[in-house]
């Protein structure tokens, strides 16, 4: 009796195994394997990735990037410069993320995870549409994970949604996806400032040398004072940190009225900019250049030194000639200061 006992509790425990052997393998084969990568074919290729194509909730067109002698330009924006630095972040996510496990093929279940299809006007999820030569591969990126790390994505053509193993950051904002940085010049730098307007008017601001604190009201008349330092050197970094709000091809727009700004700063090299208010956009256009003596007749040191503002000088020109700028009021204001402007008002007589 003990041993025929013996002999079925042992066939139960192996019919047991048996049964759990067959499940996971039978689950094993449904899972993608941890670490393979979502898009295999793509990642071999990234780089030759020609077009980019992001789509949120009823199919609206967010940002479509195309490369163009190898810059990325912006369609929704007159082909403006796009935001390499995010687009290629974007690119190496999608070229190195892995599967974890796969989800839900139904598509009743699909708006739980953000992946269901974005022609949907309540879509959760944004469409990613990458082209190389005549192929296109859509990736639909939902949800992020709840209580653990990743994100839900289902490839357009694929019934299977699947979990990676890290976040994309895919903004349903056209401006994100634009270079919106101008040109960042520090007050530091900045030696002069001078704002001519188009009835004659003129104002300056200057600095002698890099040492000099606050900048010198040039033109400054007997009796009147200046309403602060502040607003004085506000004026030196009027290019810091200038970010455009909008942008549309310069020869759009008339310039006959604009208010002209020219920006020395010590290194020699001069920025002109030139503002127009077109009913209540503020637009500006920029042309930076280098107007000292022909660097073929300078000292060794000083020929390398001009030679890196002239290159500094181009690298700007090539971003922002033929282009305006709409730009903050804030900005705008300090650019067409008169000098009445910064002084205090006079005294009642």
């Amino acid at each position: 009796m003990k041993r025929s006992f013996f002999y079925l509790t042992a066939l139960t425990l192996l019919a047991l195994l048996a049964l759990w052997m067959l499940t996971a393998k039978n689950e094993s084969s449904q899972d993608p394997v941890v670490s393979a990568l979502l898009l295999p074919d793509i990642s071999r290729q990234i780089n030759d990735v020609s077009r980019v194509e992001i789509l949120s909730a009823g199919n609206k067109t967010v940002a479509t990037m195309v490369k163009v002698d190898n810059r990325w330009q912006l369609e929704q924006m007159a082909g403006y410069h796009a935001d390499w630095p995010r687009l290629q972040t974007l690119l190496a996510t999608l070229a190195q993320v892995s599967v974890l496990e796969s989800k839900t093929d139904k598509p009743e279940y699909y708006a739980r995870l953000g992946v269901e299809d974005i022609s949907a006007e309540d879509a959760g999820g944004v469409l990613v549409k990458l082209s190389i030569g005549d192929q296109t591969t859509g990736i639909l990126i939902g949800h992020q994970a709840r209580g653990r790390p990743g994100q839900y994505v289902r490839l357009q053509d694929s019934a299977a949604s699947v979990l990676v193993g890290r976040s994309l950051d895919v903004s349903t904002r056209t401006m994100d996806w634009a270079d919106s940085g101008i040109v960042d010049i520090s007050a530091s730098e900045v030696a002069e400032v001078e704002i001519i307007h188009p009835q004659g008017e003129r104002l300056m601001v200057m600095r002698i040398s890099a040492d000099q604190t606050d900048f010198d009201l040039v033109g400054l008349a007997q009796g009147r004072e200046i309403k602060s330092s502040w607003a004085v050197n506000s004026m030196g970094s009027v290019l810091s940190m200038l970010n455009m709000e909008t942008v549309q091809p310069a020869d759009n727009i008339d310039w006959g009225d604009a208010v002209r700004m020219r920006l020395l700063m010590f290194s020699g090299m001069e920025i002109m900019a030139e503002m127009v208010d077109a009913e209540g956009e503020y637009l500006l256009r920029l042309h930076a250049g280098y107007p000292a003596a022909d660097i073929a007749d300078q000292q060794e040191i000083e020929r390398r030194a001009a030679e890196d503002v002239l290159k500094n000088a181009e690298d700007i020109n090539q971003k922002v000639v033929g282009w305006a700028y709409g730009i903050s009021k804030q900005k705008f204001d300090v650019m067409v200061n008169k000098l009445e402007d910064l002084l205090k008002p006079l005294e009642p007589q």
